[in-house]
């Protein structure tokens, strides 16, 4: 743990992109040095990177002054890094060098004539939509064809791959990102065993949760974070294994039918009673994406099931995780 924070109680970037992961997720509480310490760590290394919002109305606030992300920056350093729009994105610039090119994830298709061989980076900011975002169709396909449009052949060439950091605040579990990678359920696990970093196996992902952040509990003595509303980070600290395990047991799947799946889990039906079991084990056939129109259309399909959960109580879960991403994914937490 000691690693991902530096002394001050900040993110410890450096050994984060030491690491050398392409992949790298890193979700946890506002203002504890994501943004900043990576972009500041790009500027001291003299690393330009593709700095990257969800939206085009996003990016284009980012070239007003007072939503430069290099504001704080510039006030800090003395630099004065300034914004130059051009067609397509928002180059970044400390004299007339590029520090940064600015992209928006719903509008990539359309960059044209940018050359990304200088970057070896994507710092994208405020991956994780807030509550009520407009979302994008096939974010996270969209978001992987702009990375290889970016990777190209390096590594073909014997060269590294990018590195794509993706920088969140625990707003929700359902996100294009942890459903893409079938993290949903691995995210709870690491909460509850107070585990900060996951690595994949292949040495391509890496993802990180910031608990126990020395910053984040000063902050929540301020009046704001007082009043705010919680994310999944604190949702499930706070609620998720709190409950009698009553309706926890693993079942033998041979015993249910599938029914559908979503995300990361599976629901099943029992072959001769009517019970209902949910699992991690999920099922290409009748498969929905766990965020987006895939959620929504979920949500629409089986809101009998949410009726089922709150009445009838007709439902068992292999884990409390299982139970969790279920009840996140009809609003229930």
């Amino acid at each position: 743990m000691a690693k991902i924070y530096n002394q001050a109680g900040w993110v410890n970037w450096r050994y984060i992109i030491e690491e050398g992961y392409a992949f790298t997720m890193v979700v946890g509480p506002r203002g504890v040095g994501k943004t900043y310490g990576l972009m500041l760590d790009c500027l001291e290394h003299e690393r330009p990177f593709i700095y990257m919002r969800r939206l085009k109305s996003q990016l284009e606030q980012c070239a007003t002054p007072e939503g430069n992300p290099f504001k704080r920056i510039n006030t800090d350093t003395g630099r004065n890094i300034r914004t130059k729009q051009t067609k397509g994105g928002i180059l970044f610039l400390d004299q007339d060098k590029v520090v940064a090119l600015g992209v928006a994830l719903s509008t990539v298709a359309n960059v044209r004539g940018f050359d990304f061989s200088n970057y070896d980076c994507i710092l994208f900011d405020e991956a994780v939509a807030s509550e009520g975002e407009r979302p994008i169709a096939h974010e996270f396909s969209a978001f992987l064809n702009f990375y290889e449009t970016v990777n190209r052949n390096r590594e073909l060439l014997g060269e590294k791959p990018v590195q794509a950091f993706l920088l969140g605040n625990a707003n929700r579990l359902t996100n294009p990102y942890f459903s893409g990678w079938h993290f949903m359920k691995t995210a709870l696990s690491m909460i509850r065993g107070r585990q900060m970093v996951w690595r994949s196996g292949d040495h391509s992902r890496m993802m990180i949760l910031l608990l126990d952040s020395q910053i984040s509990a000063k902050k929540r003595d301020t009046v704001l974070y007082k009043n705010a509303d919680r994310g999944f980070l604190n949702m499930a600290l706070d609620n998720a294994f709190r409950t009698d395990g009553t309706n926890i047991k693993s079942m033998p799947l041979r015993e249910f039918n599938h029914i559908v799946s979503i995300g990361d889990i599976g629901i099943y039906k029992h072959k001769s009673d009517r019970l209902y079991y949910v699992s991690s084990v999920t099922n290409n056939s009748n498969y929905y994406d766990g965020y987006g129109m895939g959620l929504k259309m979920f949500r629409q399909d089986f809101y009998n099931f949410r009726i089922f959960y709150l009445v009838n109580k007709i439902f068992m879960f292999e884990s409390y995780e299982c139970e969790l991403i279920f009840r996140e994914m009809f609003d229930m937490v």
